[in-house]
Formats: structure tokens, C-alpha cells, sequence
């Protein structure tokens, strides 16, 4: 959030309370590409996609073809971003051998409503082992490693984003949007750990 955007943030709070809050919130969320007001269709599974992955930057915004990495748990892409729909989101990256381990970065928001849900916990597994839990709010970086033991034998990585406080923006009093949404996804990235 840059320091006009935090002023205003502030200047609202003080004066009309949490109502303001969250109307700046979900304005710099809309700013930042993670409107949740766009409703869309659920994408359907699909089967993993092959060829290494690490090293190459996958975009989440409509056309950049990231469906071919998604499991279960996303909507179907927007202009900028892609949201997670419900309390688990996950994707199946294929990679080659690293002996090292891997790090993982990906730029994401959450929904969000203070004072009731300041932030979105987000809890990321690697093939089922837990490697970061996040609290996440405004469009921002988030770093994990994954571990060499899972990272030894290539194949999948299969990353799954849990958000236990996924909630809809209807629920919530924040638009008519049905849709049970956490994280908002615009890139992610994996590479090799030095």
C-alpha cells in the first residue's frame, strides 16, 4: 500500500470507522488486479501439464494458459488474476530433479473484510508437507522453500493453498459475488535454491 493509499486508509478509519475500511480495502484490491467482483464459471479439472517448470515465471491472468497447471479449487481466469474458490485451491507443477530444493514465490491477495477478516490465512503444502503459512491481505510477495526430500525425484509438485476463512464477498456485505473466494493469484514462480 503506498503512503497516499495509507493516509486515506487511516483518515477513513478514524472517521466513518470499519464500513470505510473495507470499502478501501476492496479498492486497493481492485487496484492491485484482484477484483472480486468479476464473477465467472469454475474452470474444470485438468491433468497435469509437462515440461519443467522451474525457472519460468506462470502468469494467472486470462490467456496465459495457466489452466493447464490447476487441480481443483480456482476460478476461471480474469483479465489480471485468478481467484481460489473455496477452502482449497491446488496445482500440479511438473519439475525435473533438484537435488537443492526449490523456492517458491507468488504474488497474491486475499479477501479480505476488517474487523471481522483483517487478513486471509493462507496455508501452503508441497506434496502434502506443510512448508509456510502466510497471513494475507493487499496484493503482495510471498516466499516458501520446498525442501530437497521433495524436490529429489522430480515428477509433480503438487502445491495446495488452503484458506480455512475463504468466505463469499456476499457473505460478507462487500458485493452480490456467491462465489466462496481466499486467494486471489496473479503470478508464481519457482527456483532452484542456492
Amino acid at each position: 500500500m503506498n503512503q497516499t493509499s495509507s493516509s486515506l486508509s487511516s483518515r477513513l478509519r478514524s472517521r466513518t470507522g470499519w464500513a470505510a475500511t473495507a470499502v478501501v480495502s476492496l479498492a486497493l484490491i481492485t487496484q492491485a488486479g484482484c477484483d472480486s467482483s468479476t464473477q465467472t464459471t469454475s474452470t474444470p479439472e485438468s491433468a497435469p501439464a509437462t515440461g519443467d517448470v522451474v525457472g519460468r515465471r506462470i502468469e494467472f491472468k486470462a490467456g496465459a494458459q495457466s489452466e493447464r497447471y490447476r487441480v481443483s479449487g480456482w476460478s476461471a481466469s480474469e483479465p489480471n488474476f485468478t481467484w481460489s474458490e473455496g477452502t482449497s485451491a491446488k496445482l500440479a507443477l511438473p519439475i525435473s530433479a533438484v537435488a537443492g530444493g526449490l523456492t517458491l514465490k507468488v504474488n497474491i491477495a486475499a479477501l479480505n473484510h476488517p474487523p471481522e477478516l483483517p487478513t486471509q490465512p493462507v496455508e501452503l503444502y508441497a506434496n502434502g508437507q506443510k512448508v509456510a503459512e502466510w497471513q494475507v491481505g493487499n496484493v503482495a510477495e510471498f516466499t516458501a522453500a520446498i525442501p530437497a526430500e521433495i524436490t529429489k525425484d522430480g515428477g509433480t509438485l503438487t502445491l495446495e493453498f488452503r484458506t480455512p476463512k475463504a468466505a463469499s464477498p456476499k457473505s460478507l456485505g462487500v458485493n452480490a459475488d456467491p462465489r466462496v473466494l481466499g486467494i486471489c493469484l496473479t503470478s508464481l514462480e519457482l527456483s532452484k535454491t542456492t
